[in-house]
């Protein structure tokens, strides 16, 4: 298990924040290593929300499930594969700005053990880089539309 945690202030309010955040589709506005989301479970995203994501790097696409879903203070998901994630994000108001803590959980299983370590260090970089890339994207959504804080 590996555990990498990262966090920004976003001039936006807790529930846009939670919105964009917790559909994992709008990935794709702001992760340049995500090549398809698709959502493939009816009705609004919500607990038990299913995605079929595929990413740079991967040689499939992954089941990815919102497991925790409590708008608009903190949602999960969980993916399988060669490295089972649990992302989750968890969100407060910081002065006129709302804090997004997101949590990156990995566990490798077989074959993949052996280039973990190095999986790890990767991520590692690319994570703060992820999140000021999200913040970006939804400041410049919102901002659009004229409702930023």
């Amino acid at each position: 298990m590996a555990v990498i945690t990262n966090q920004t202030l976003i001039a936006c309010s807790p529930e846009e924040v939670f919105d964009y955040a917790s559909d994992n589709r709008n990935e794709l506005e702001w992760n340049p290593y995500a090549i398809s989301v698709e959502k493939i479970t009816d009705g609004p995203v919500g607990l038990g929300t299913r995605y079929l994501a595929r990413w740079k790097g991967a040689p499939s696409a992954l089941e990815v499930e919102c497991v925790e879903f409590d708008r608009p203070r903190r949602w999960a998901v969980v993916n399988g594969g060669p490295v089972a994630v649990r992302a989750t994000g968890t969100i407060d108001v910081v002065g006129d700005r709302t804090r997004l803590v997101f949590e990156f959980d990995a566990r490798p299983s077989g074959w993949f053990r052996l280039v973990f370590p190095l999986f790890m260090l990767v991520m590692r970089r690319q994570r703060k880089t992820l999140l000021t890339d999200f913040r970006d994207a939804l400041e410049r959504r919102v901002g659009a539309d004229g409702d930023a804080r």
